[in-house]
């Protein structure tokens, strides 16, 4: 039975997870009352020397 696939004690999703597209699909079906979702930051990084040394970390920490 399709109604059996997620019991009604069990979690449809972890808590703090990037949610993919088959988790924004699954969320209807469960019929959630609330869902508490955080905002994507922004970060920005500013990289300041004096041009002497090469700046290799900035291109690490921004794919972050």
């Amino acid at each position: 039975d399709i109604d059996d696939d997620i019991q009604m004690s069990e979690f449809a999703l972890q808590k703090n997870v990037l949610l993919e597209l088959a988790d924004v699909g699954l969320l209807p079906t469960v019929g959630p009352r609330t869902i508490h979702v955080y905002d994507k930051l922004c970060v920005v990084v500013l990289s300041t020397d004096s041009g002497k040394i090469r700046d290799s970390n900035k291109i690490m920490i921004i794919r972050i």
